[in-house]
């Protein structure tokens, strides 16, 4: 299982995952206004959650069945389309390529959905208490403390590490884990 989050500030995004395999991640960086609309750059963060986190578990774990959670439902949306072969993309979202002639991350992750076998994406409801869905917004919501400089960035690999350890142990001993 994988579960994803975002977290969006005016100018800067940060996206987390944890994966019941042990992996996790964040991500964040600036983000200028200009490259995509507001609304838009909320899902675009969330799908980049799941593009990371997948890379991660499938590269470890190629061929393995994976349940990707994710709560933000327009995100959902994208990845069941691609995985029926869609091609849309979030709105304003630019699909050239990118800098040394990288594919968009997005274009990457509708590759993946639509030719990985044993993909399910689920929705998971924001702020209920699933421990793993808690611990990606807590590590993409890290990731903007970072960017704003009140978290050192020599703190990440520890705090990261607890709140994984933390959330899988959760998940663990939770009645419908």
């Amino acid at each position: 299982m994988l579960a994803t989050d975002a977290s969006v500030g005016p100018d800067r995004v940060a996206s987390g995952y944890l994966a019941t395999t042990g992996h996790t991640g964040l991500r964040a960086h600036l983000y200028p206004r200009h490259l995509v609309q507001p609304h838009s750059r909320v899902v675009v963060t969330e799908l980049r959650a799941v593009y990371w986190g997948l890379k991660a578990v499938l590269g470890a774990h190629p061929g393995q069945a994976i349940e990707v959670r994710v709560d933000n439902l327009q995100a959902l949306r994208h990845l069941h389309s691609w995985q029926h072969g869609g091609t849309d993309m979030p709105e304003g979202y630019d699909t050239h390529l990118r800098s040394q002639g990288r594919q968009p991350s997005l274009v990457k992750l509708q590759l993946l959905a639509e030719y990985t076998p044993h993909l399910t994406f689920v929705h998971e409801k924001a702020h209920a208490g699933h421990p793993l869905n808690e611990a990606a917004d807590s590590l993409a919501k890290l990731g903007l403390r970072c960017l704003r400089g009140t978290v050192p960035r020599t703190e990440l690999p520890r705090l990261v590490a607890l709140w994984a350890t933390g959330a899988l142990t959760d998940y663990r001993r939770s009645p419908a884990a």
